[in-house]
């Protein structure tokens, strides 16, 4: 039971990510990467290990929820990198309070960067301007959202819920 309440509430989180965006006005240029926010959280609080299989979660959810991803799985290796890739940065948590913005910022640019490529590639469809937007929207939504999911991280940590 001690071992419980931290993935649920990963879990919790990621369906709310994965189901949040859909409700958005539909004339929005791009909607913020939720799942991307969680992610980056559990890396920047919990290491890359956590952070590696919080992603492969959340691009798993990603994959499977319609509409989903052209091949499958490739949102569950791109959010791998952003965990294990915000999990690296943790160690220099401590230097700035920008660190998470600029977790932020550099994981969205690695997705859709990746999406971009998977589009000039033949598989979906993905315009510059709009992944462009995406990563505007997804650093609006980090300034609002990712205190409230690194104090919640932080909370279970602290009360010793992995």
């Amino acid at each position: 039971m001690r071992h419980l309440p931290g993935p649920v509430w990963r879990a919790v989180a990621l369906v709310g990510a994965v189901l949040l965006p859909s409700a958005f006005p539909g004339g929005w240029p791009a909607r913020p990467d939720l799942v991307l926010l969680v992610v980056v959280a559990v890396g920047l609080v919990r290491g890359p290990a956590a952070a590696a299989l919080t992603g492969l979660a959340g691009g798993w959810l990603l994959d499977l929820v319609p509409p989903g991803s052209e091949p499958l799985g490739a949102s569950a290796l791109s959010y791998l990198g952003v965990g294990l890739l915000a999990g690296w940065l943790r160690r220099f948590a401590t230097w700035s309070g920008l660190l998470p913005l600029v977790a932020v910022l550099a994981a969205a640019v690695l997705v859709q960067g990746i999406r971009g490529v998977a589009a000039a590639a033949g598989i979906g469809v993905a315009h510059p301007v709009d992944l462009a937007w995406s990563v505007a929207m997804t650093l609006i939504g980090a300034v609002v959202l990712l205190p409230v999911l690194l104090a919640v991280e932080r909370a279970l940590l602290a009360r010793g819920w992995t």
